[in-house]
């Protein structure tokens, strides 16, 4: 109720959050009041044994996650840490937005839009070991090769196009590489559209691919997008005359970035970060975990953005503007393919908001859940960090592949078409 508008004000999420919680707890009070002592007894020591229950599991469910979100988070082992200490070039995870918070960017022009040139980043630490890649020349985890060919496919995205927590050549872009493109990942975590808007206003025009996919993900990109809409050096990628700089431009920024990172990089993980950075007690007392294996979490209420569908059609301009293809990828959330009970509706929300979008501005939409969908085992295309396992990427790099060669089929078909009324 406290947060009504965005748990309670549609009719799913109503039901799920409001209606039926009220109503049992209307129940169990009536109980309590109206039935005689020993049916009240009984119904009082049911509930209180049922939320018991909930809150063994939920424990039992929390403490399996701790290592998880330590290694999310990149805790290193005392000997790890020590020998990472020897390479000073080595950083953990990053976001844009805390690099531009630390170089104070007022411009987007001068902005940090990538990542460090030939550094080592950490990306995970699971099981006591350490997921690295090496940056390329422009700081994305791709190898330096890819530029040296004119390039087939540039991917715009976030974790999931930056290869969270999988070892190299087991990414998207690595997967896609191995099936003949030259496609290069210009991922980073925590990006959201309109960063990722930025990131090719500055380099697409570098590099003019065939095509360009901003992979959008259900879980999280909606709410990076309406925080990012708040900055006003990056609400400016929307401008027709938007100014996206160089990297040249943007090196002090990055480098004053870098020797920050570096030297929070050297500090360890604890349990207070992972208390502080997480919402890990917000979500023990939620039951977030227990209720998500049920199929009985929500996303919160998606609304409207008028400036997504700006974003697309900017996107698509500039990507146009080489004679580039522009395409969306969809990429669901795992909680989707958990639990028994239907809840297609309350995350459809979503995924029609971006679909009529797209469809607006004739961009094409290459939606995984569909192809997630059809698998044996869905949840079997995530990992446990709720990423992209090495199987999901494999599926994923495949759809994808067989939809750009659609997109390529009616884009001859739309030349051929126009060549012809002329």
């Amino acid at each position: 109720m406290l947060n009504f508008e965005e748990y309670g004000s549609d009719t799913p999420h109503f039901m799920r959050y409001v209606l039926v919680p009220g109503v049992l707890g209307l129940a169990f009070l009536a109980t309590g009041v109206l039935a005689r002592p020993q049916w009240a007894a009984v119904a009082g020591i049911t509930g209180l044994s049922a939320l018991v229950a909930l809150f063994a599991c939920e424990t039992l469910l929390t403490f399996q996650s701790v290592p998880v979100r330590l290694a999310m988070l990149g805790q290193l082992s005392d000997k790890s840490r020590e020998t990472l200490a020897q390479n000073d070039k080595v950083v953990r995870g990053f976001t844009l937005n805390r690099l531009n918070d630390i170089s104070g960017t007022e411009h987007l022009s001068s902005a940090v839009l990538s990542g460090f040139p030939n550094a080592k980043v950490i990306l995970c630490t699971p099981k006591d070991h350490t997921v690295i890649y090496t940056a390329d020349r422009y700081g994305f985890n791709n190898p330096n090769q890819v530029y040296d060919n004119h390039m087939d496919l540039m991917l715009l995205g976030d974790s999931f196009v930056e290869g969270f927590c999988l070892p190299p050549g087991q990414d998207l872009a690595s997967r896609l590489r191995d099936r003949g493109l030259v496609a290069a990942s210009m991922g980073i975590r925590g990006n959201g559209p309109l960063l990722e808007l930025a990131t090719l206003g500055r380099f697409g025009q570098m590099f003019r691919p065939r095509h360009v996919v901003m992979v959008f993900f259900e879980g999280n990109d909606w709410e990076n997008f309406e925080s990012e809409l708040k900055e006003p050096w990056l609400r400016t990628a929307l401008a027709p005359d938007a100014n996206y700089g160089s990297q040249a431009e943007a090196q002090k920024p990055l480098d004053e970035a870098r020797a920050a990172m570096e030297e929070s990089s050297g500090k360890p993980i604890t349990y207070i970060d992972l208390l502080t950075k997480t919402e890990m007690f917000r979500n023990f007392f939620a039951l977030q975990l227990t209720l998500t294996r049920l199929g009985l979490v929500y996303p919160k209420i998606a609304r409207t953005i008028p400036e997504f569908r700006d974003t697309l059609r900017q996107a698509k301009a500039i990507t146009q503007g080489w004679g580039g293809r522009f395409s969306i990828v969809y990429v669901p959330r795992v909680d989707r393919f958990m639990g028994a009970l239907s809840k297609d509706p309350a995350f459809d929300q979503l995924r029609t908001l971006v679909r009529e979008a797209a469809a607006a501005e004739n961009v094409p939409v290459i939606d995984l859940y569909e192809a997630f969908l059809s698998e044996p085992q869905p949840v079997r295309m995530y990992a446990p960090d709720s990423h992209f396992s090495p199987d999901g990427a494999t599926v994923a790099a495949d759809v994808i592949l067989q939809r750009l060669a659609t997109v390529d089929h009616a884009f001859e078909d739309e030349a051929r078409s126009g060549r012809l009324k002329r």
